[in-house]
């Protein structure tokens, strides 16, 4: 190996490189924060996908109609029509 009268210097030996070499190759979009009511409805469409085993249209009807049920429960109404032998808290404590 012939000796080189050359001197390196101490970047070109330990290795440093430009800044504009360490770039990276391609650049990553940063991802926005989602909403925190987006993110729970999501969750919540998944949650009954899973439990129920059915596709993300029908997991919507699903909720949807709790939420029907719900809002009438609320507003008086019983939504589920009652059977004969079930009797209402008032009636079984004897407050009617």
């Amino acid at each position: 190996m012939p000796n080189n009268e050359e001197i390196m210097t101490a970047a070109e030996f330990f290795g440093e490189v430009d800044k504009e070499l360490n770039a990276p190759s391609r650049k990553i979009r940063p991802r926005g924060k989602r909403k925190s009511d987006d993110l729970f409805a999501d969750v919540k469409v998944k949650m009954v996908m899973r439990i129920h085993g059915v596709s993300r249209a029908k997991a919507l009807e699903i909720i949807s109609d709790r939420a029907a049920e719900k809002a009438a429960l609320e507003d008086g109404e019983d939504a589920r029509p009652r059977d004969g032998g079930i009797m209402s808290a008032a009636e079984f404590f004897g407050n009617v």
